[in-house]
């Protein structure tokens, strides 16, 4: 087990850490009381208030230059506990996961609270950005919300600890830049092709971006942080620049991916979202790869992936358990979609 980076680290979430298996023990009984979890809430606010939504790694640290990127985990207890054990043998220094850490899977709050409980005693090697699911509107729709219930039957109770979760939603980071110049991010680019920077102008908690008196700029910024998390790459000649993908928002093409690249002088992007996708695909050649990081994914993912970026830079393409499959620079041709 990796030494903790945040000395303070209360029983209840050092039990967690150390033995989560055991709260799977009963699926009725809540694993955290309200209060803890507000007190899990507290600790996250105080590190999550001092995050940019845009995050330059390697200004936090060295340990950025041996990182392990996640994608979709969605309720998939088994399947984190599997991805991040080569963080806790320290054979990467630091991991950044893109998003989606509930709905769907059966351990959705589970999941969830174990990364906030690593980013709390992990402050400077653990980064959570902020998914489409990170939303309490899709958590109706798609199973959270039914799990918080289930745990949390008393109404104050449950409104209590969505209302505590809403605020970490919206306090979670949106893109992280690693050492090797790549974008992290939930989803892909806005329409407008941005410079990153106004990534930084969007506020925190994200929902006071709807106080801005500034109409223009704040049409600006609900763009950036609604397409950040929701746009999908397209894979098809588009009939028109404004056809919208099966999310209902916009795609963004290999000339958009180009430019967006260009203008904030990136050399690739690493993405989630789409389990259609599979567990990889890279996308569009050399700058646009797709993982998925959950199997088996309600039986469309046999085999899910992460990345891991290198001190010698090489970028290599993992399994679950850490086992090498391929090196993103060295065009990894084994895995399609139509194999994952």
């Amino acid at each position: 087990m990796r030494t903790y980076d945040n000395p303070s680290i209360p029983p209840n979430i050092h039990k967690f850490l150390v033995d989560p298996m055991a709260f799977l023990m009963s699926t009725e009984k809540a694993p955290f009381s309200v209060r803890q979890i507000g007190f899990i809430w507290t600790e996250f606010t105080k590190i999550y208030a001092k995050y940019s939504n845009l995050i330059i790694l390697d200004k936090i640290g060295p340990q950025f230059n041996n990182l392990l990127t996640v994608g979709d985990t969605h309720g998939d207890l088994n399947s984190t506990l599997r991805i991040i054990r080569p963080f806790l043998e320290e054979k990467v220094d630091s991991m950044v996961f893109l998003g989606d850490y509930v709905d769907r899977g059966d351990f959705s709050l589970l999941n969830l609270l174990y990364l906030i409980s690593m980013s709390i005693a992990w402050p400077e090697r653990i980064i959570l950005l902020r998914g489409n699911h990170e939303d309490l509107e899709l958590n109706l729709k798609f199973g959270f919300y039914d799990e918080v219930n289930k745990y949390y039957p008393n109404r104050q109770e449950c409104q209590a600890v969505l209302a505590i979760l809403d605020d970490i939603y919206n306090l979670m980071s949106l893109v992280a830049i690693t050492p090797q110049r790549s974008i992290c991010m939930h989803a892909g680019i806005p329409k407008s092709t941005p410079r990153l920077e106004i990534v930084e102008q969007i506020p925190k908690p994200h929902k006071n971006y709807r106080n801005i008196q500034d109409g223009e700029l704040k049409a600006q910024l609900e763009e950036v942080f609604l397409q950040i998390r929701w746009n999908d790459p397209a894979s098809k000649i588009l009939n028109n620049l404004d056809e919208r993908s099966y999310h209902g928002y916009y795609y963004y093409t290999l000339t958009d991916t180009h430019l967006f690249l260009e203008r904030n002088k990136m050399l690739r992007i690493y993405r989630s979202h789409e389990d259609p996708r599979g567990g990889y695909q890279e996308v569009f050649p050399n700058i646009l790869y797709h993982i998925f990081s959950s199997e088996p994914y309600f039986g469309k993912i046999k085999m899910a992936f992460t990345i891991h970026e290198q001190p010698n830079g090489d970028i290599i393409l993992r399994d679950l358990d850490f086992n090498t499959q391929g090196r993103l620079n060295q065009r990894i041709m084994r895995f399609s979609r139509s194999k994952t």
